[in-house]
C-alpha cells in the first residue's frame, strides 16, 4: 500500500494540524501568556527544592508553603532594603534629566559645528548630518521602549501576581501531569517522548536557573564597583548590565552602554573607569561564572546563537532576543529527534 493511503499517514497529518492549531491558537493568546511564563520559571527555580524536602518526609504541600513563605520573606527583605534607594536615585535621575539632557544636545551642536566648519564634500557631510539625526532618534526610541517596558509591567502586575497561583498548582500536581502527558501517547512511543521531553526540559532548566544565577552574580559585583568608582544611579545600571546578561554576545554591550554614557556626563575619567570595570567583569563572567555555572548548556555553535539573537530581536524585539537562545536550542533538539526517527 502507498504511503499516502495509510491510516498512520493520516493520523500524522492530524496530529500536526491539531500542534500548529494548539500552536497559533497560543500566538493570538500571547499577551495572555505572561502569568505562565513567570510561572514555569518559578517551578523550574523552586521545584527541585520542592523534590528534595519531600524526599526528606515533608510533604508536598508543605513543602511549597515553606519555599513560598521563606521567598516572600527574602523579597519582602529585598524590597524594604532596595526599593526606596531605587526610588531615590529615579527621584534624582528625574530631577537631573533636564541638566543631562542640555549636555548631549550641547555635545551634538558642537559635533555639527565642527562638521559644518570642515571642508568635506557637502555629500559627505549630509550623510553625517543625517546619521547624527538617525543616532538622536534611536536613541529616543530606546528611550521610549524603556518607559513601555516599565508601564507594561505596571499594567501587568494582576497577571504578575497570578504566577506563584499557578505555580503552586503546576509544582503540587507535577508528577500526575507528568502521567497524564505521557499516558496521551502510544506505548510505542512513549519512550523516545519521555526522552525528547527530558532533553527539552534539561535545556529550561539550565537556561532559568543557570543565567538566573549569572544574571544575579553580575548585578550584584557590577552594582558594588559602579558604587565604588562612584557612578551616579550605579546600583540601577548594575542590575541593568546584570540583566542584559540574558542575552548571549550581545548582551554585555547592551548593558554597558547606559553605564558609559551616564559616566561620559559626569566625566571622561570616570566613563574610562567605567569601561575599565565592564571589561574585567566580563572576563570574570565569560571565563570563570558562566563556564562553572552554565557549561555548554544549549549545545549549539556560536554562529547558530548569533543568528537566532538578530531574528528573535528583528522579529520580536528585546522579549524575542531574551527567548532566540532557549527556543533555537529546542528547535535543535527536535529537528534532530524527527530527522533520526525518519533516517
Amino acid at each position: 500500500m502507498c504511503w499516502w493511503k495509510e491510516k498512520r499517514t493520516y493520523r500524522y497529518l492530524f496530529v500536526a494540524s491539531l500542534i500548529g492549531l494548539v500552536v497559533y491558537f497560543l500566538y493570538l493568546l500571547r499577551g495572555l501568556m505572561l502569568p505562565f511564563v513567570l510561572a514555569v520559571v518559578l517551578v523550574y527555580l523552586l521545584n527541585p527544592m520542592v523534590d528534595r524536602m519531600e524526599k526528606r518526609g515533608s510533604s508536598r504541600v508543605a513543602a511549597i508553603l515553606i519555599l513560598y513563605l521563606g521567598v516572600i520573606i527574602v523579597v519582602s527583605s529585598l524590597l524594604m532594603y532596595g526599593v526606596p534607594r531605587m526610588v531615590n536615585q529615579l527621584e534624582k535621575l528625574v530631577e537631573t534629566i533636564p541638566a543631562y539632557t542640555d549636555q548631549v544636545e550641547n555635545t551634538v551642536t558642537q559635533i555639527q559645528r565642527h562638521f559644518a566648519d570642515s571642508d568635506m564634500p557637502p555629500g559627505v557631510q549630509q550623510i553625517l548630518d543625517e546619521r547624527i539625526t538617525w543616532v538622536e532618534q534611536r536613541l529616543m526610541e530606546v528611550v521610549r521602549q524603556a518607559i513601555d517596558l516599565l508601564l507594561g509591567i505596571i499594567s501587568n502586575l494582576l497577571y504578575i501576581a497570578l504566577a506563584p497561583v499557578l505555580a503552586f498548582y503546576i509544582m503540587k500536581d507535577i508528577k500526575e501531569l507528568k502521567k497524564w502527558a505521557i499516558a496521551q501517547f502510544p506505548q510505542r512511543c512513549s519512550a523516545d517522548v519521555l526522552r525528547l521531553a527530558r532533553q527539552i526540559d534539561q535545556v529550561f532548566a539550565s537556561f532559568v536557573r543557570g543565567h538566573l544565577t549569572v544574571v544575579m552574580i553580575v548585578s550584584v559585583l557590577t552594582s558594588l564597583v559602579f558604587v565604588l568608582i562612584g557612578l551616579e544611579f550605579g546600583v540601577m545600571l548594575g542590575i541593568i548590565a546584570g540583566l542584559a546578561e540574558l542575552i548571549p554576545y550581545f548582551g554585555p554591550l547592551i548593558g554597558a552602554v547606559p553605564a558609559v554614557a551616564m559616566a561620559l556626563l559626569q566625566s571622561k575619567w570616570l566613563a574610562l573607569k567605567v569601561i575599565i570595570a565592564v571589561t574585567i567583569i566580563q572576563q570574570l563572567e565569560g571565563n570563570i561564572i558562566s563556564p562553572k555555572i552554565l557549561g555548554d548548556s544549549v549545545g549549539l555553535h556560536p554562529l547558530a546563537i548569533i543568528a537566532s539573537l538578530l531574528a528573535g530581536g528583528h522579529l520580536f524585539g528585546i522579549a524575542g532576543m531574551l527567548l532566540a537562545v532557549p527556543m533555537a536550542a529546542i528547535a535543535r533538539i527536535v529537528v534532530s529527534f524527527i530527522w533520526e526517527k525518519l533516517c
